[in-house]
């Protein structure tokens, strides 16, 4: 964060696996978070968040259907 921050950034976008999303929920880095319903059920996958101990509330932003099928979630982090 430290050197996205030097290289002039101001906003980054991520990406990540649950243990990386975790990482920067517990440590208040994340203001946004965007969800995309898929329109099928799956068993098994990679988890949004790791078990980590942590709780955010969220404000619902938007909610957008896309021609796919998707259904995107828009969240604020309220700190």
């Amino acid at each position: 964060m430290k050197k996205a921050s030097k290289l002039g950034f101001k906003k980054i976008l991520l990406s990540g696996g649950g243990t990386i999303n975790s990482a920067f929920m517990k440590d208040s880095l994340v203001d946004e978070i965007i969800i995309n319903v898929e329109p099928f059920v799956l068993g098994n996958g990679i988890r949004i968040f790791s078990q980590e101990n942590f709780e955010s509330k969220l404000r619902l932003l938007d909610v957008k259907r896309l021609k796919s099928g998707i259904i995107q979630l828009r969240y604020k982090i309220i700190k």
